[in-house]
């Protein structure tokens, strides 16, 4: 909750029209008086402005569904999250029609000239260079600069900073468009969906005359082809309106030769095959997610094995462990993933840090959205470790500053910013949703209404509308093991309570304060069905001991958890090796000492605390002996 706060509190102060200035600039239109643009990758000249203005869209939808205890606050995030849309509507209509009746215009995606006193495509975004011919660019554009790069990506456009190259334009538009789309269903703003229809429509009849072969190229091209998720907002708008045209077009996302292997189909991620090998990492976690909401739309049983495959790769051969990935040092750039399956020590540790929060925040969605069709304990077990130890150790400790990379090196240190949200990377996008849904999977239920999920041990209260009853969680975990589930209002319906593969020192349950015999599996669901009576009440615990996580690769390079928590060692300076402990071989828990209820610890006079609360030097990998 303090970080919940840190964000939402500072939200509440941002101006939206620093997030609509380059949407405003590429329009042509005047700007508001006094008003600063964003900085880093959203400055005017950026080729990848635009991307925070569409997790801002995001934040903003979620703030204000999830604000009901504040209601000044609450309509605070309403009035600019409908300034937000109602400006992009406007200048979403003025895409491809007419500045003056009667005047010249191009209403078709396909036939988008190039700009004014230019014979071709290009970049550029300066005051002086940039094309702001919104008649020309075809029915329905929206985007926070000119169609070029987009055409540019189609006839062979590469990644960098000239005017002839690109970044990533449809990594851009996903993020307006998820933003878009999160304003319609989650805050829900009408006019939201029908700009989101409009562009998702130009896209289509765009990739439509796009070949199989040059998709396929795009979509591996390095950088310049990366588009986040757009065949998972495509995938969404299908299932809003069900029109087939956006089910189409989220197919012709596909990256086949990651997803299918060829473009015969014959190997890739729906067989099991790991194509994941030195690849970027974020680049390719959205396409999954995209991957798993195509199958929801056309149930394709391929599209859901490449999602579960992709999981299951990526947890079990390329994970560190606070749930993030990438971070290689071979090949030689910390967003990717090691050139080979579980060699985190041989070819991980980058000096260029790891773990990309981006990539952990979509790791997240994919773990949620995997358990909505197969309800395995292990998608909740990791997203508890990455919750914790990844997306709440990436916020500075007085501000929603946050990271880009977690770097875990021995005597690392994290690197937080944009504490004032007026200046975004990727990263700092990612958690302005991240830290704004904080409550997102605590709970679920199943479609028939007759299961309730506990999934996640927070205090909270859920309202379950079609049973009407409502569940209030009173916990302090992870200071404390335990938690007290109380109910209002009562029913014959199961509730099935997550029992954490970290518990194997027991999980026991106490209903109405009576002791229960059960039969608990860590890393499983326990079921608790019964005719359930208003005032009832079940109380959990869940033993917390120390172990120990290793490296894959090299079993003595491990780390400390206590129940859920990474520990980290403080450090005073820099290191070159790794911390080296030893502890007691029969039962490490003997070597060490401290305060479970305030989670501080020391081994032989160093200190350790949780992972989330450093922010200072750390060793979170040690070399372990064990004696």
């Amino acid at each position: 909750m303090k970080n919940r706060d840190k964000f939402i509190l500072t939200l509440a102060k941002t101006d939206p029209n620093s997030f609509l200035f380059n949407f405003r600039d590429a329009f042509g239109q005047e700007q508001p008086e006094g008003v600063k643009p964003l900085g880093v990758w959203d400055s005017r000249t950026t080729r990848l402005r635009g991307h925070a203005s569409g997790h801002y869209l995001s934040a903003l939808a979620q703030s204000y569904a999830s604000t009901t205890y504040d209601e000044n606050l609450r309509s605070v995030f309403l009035l600019k999250m409908n300034y937000m849309i109602d400006t992009l509507y406007d200048l979403s209509q003025k895409s491809g029609a007419p500045i003056k009746e009667g005047g010249e215009f191009n209403a078709d995606p396909t036939t988008v000239p190039p700009g004014p006193g230019k014979d071709d495509y290009d970049s550029d975004l300066s005051q002086d260079g940039i094309r702001t011919d919104y008649e020309n660019w075809g029915k329905g554009f929206i985007s926070a600069y000119p169609p070029d790069q987009f055409i540019m990506l189609e006839k062979g456009a590469t990644y960098g900073s000239r005017n002839n190259q690109i970044w990533a334009p449809y990594y851009t538009l996903h993020k307006i468009l998820a933003g878009l789309l999160d304003c319609y269903e989650v805050g829900g703003n009408k006019k939201a969906l029908e700009i989101a229809e409009g562009m998702g429509l130009w896209v289509y009849r765009r990739l439509q005359g796009v070949p199989t072969s040059t998709r396929i190229d795009m979509w591996n091209r390095y950088i310049a082809g990366e588009y986040g998720g757009m065949n998972e907002v495509m995938a969404r708008l299908h299932r809003i309106t069900n029109d087939r045209r956006f089910l189409e077009c989220a197919r012709l996302f596909d990256n086949i030769s990651f997803f299918f292997g060829d473009a015969e189909h014959t190997h890739g991620l729906t067989k099991n095959v790991d194509t994941l090998r030195g690849k970027h990492a974020n680049q390719h976690i959205p396409q999954i997610t995209g991957a798993l909401e195509t199958y929801r739309g056309t149930q394709d049983i391929r599209y859901y094995r490449i999602a579960d495959n992709f999981w299951d790769l990526c947890t079990h051969c390329y994970m560190y462990n606070i749930g993030g990935v990438a971070g290689a040092k071979n090949p030689n750039n910390p967003e990717c993933f090691t050139a080979q399956p579980n060699t985190l020590y041989a070819n991980g540790f980058a000096e260029g840090g790891q773990n990309e929060t981006c990539a952990t925040y979509n790791l997240l969605k994919l773990s949620r959205q995997l358990f909505m069709y197969d309800q395995d304990g292990k998608f909740m077990d990791y997203y508890e470790q990455a919750l914790y130890n990844h997306i709440l150790a990436s916020v500075a400790e007085d501000n929603p500053g946050n990271t880009y990379h977690v770097p875990l090196n021995p005597g690392a240190r994290k690197q937080f910013s944009n504490a004032d949200m007026s200046g975004f990377t990727c990263c700092n996008g990612t958690a302005l949703e991240s830290n704004t849904k904080l409550q997102d999977s605590i709970y679920f239920k199943s479609t028939n209404d007759t299961t309730l999920y506990v999934n996640l041990y927070v205090p909270s209260t859920l309202t379950w509308a079609a049973r009407n009853v409502v569940v209030e969680q009173r916990t302090n975990f992870p200071y404390a093991d335990s938690t007290r589930l109380t109910l209002k209002g009562g029913g014959a319906f199961d509730i099935k309570v997550r029992v954490p593969r970290w518990a194997t020192h027991g999980f026991f349950v106490k209903t109405n304060g009576k002791e229960m015999t059960v039969q608990a599996t860590p890393g499983t669901y326990l079921t608790l069905s019964r005719a359930w009576k208003d005032g009832d009440t079940i109380d959990l615990k869940m033993p917390f001991h120390f172990y120990l996580s290793p490296v894959m690769d090299q079993p003595n390079i491990a780390s400390i958890f206590y129940g859920p928590v990474l520990l980290a060692a403080e450090e005073s300076e820099p290191r070159s090796t790794w911390r080296a402990v030893t502890l007691n071989a029969g039962d490490i828990c003997k070597s060490i000492i401290g305060d479970p209820s305030t989670l501080r610890f020391s081994i032989n006079g160093v200190n350790f605390k949780p992972f989330y609360e450093v922010y200072s030097r750390h060793s979170v990998y040690l070399d372990v002996t064990l004696n």
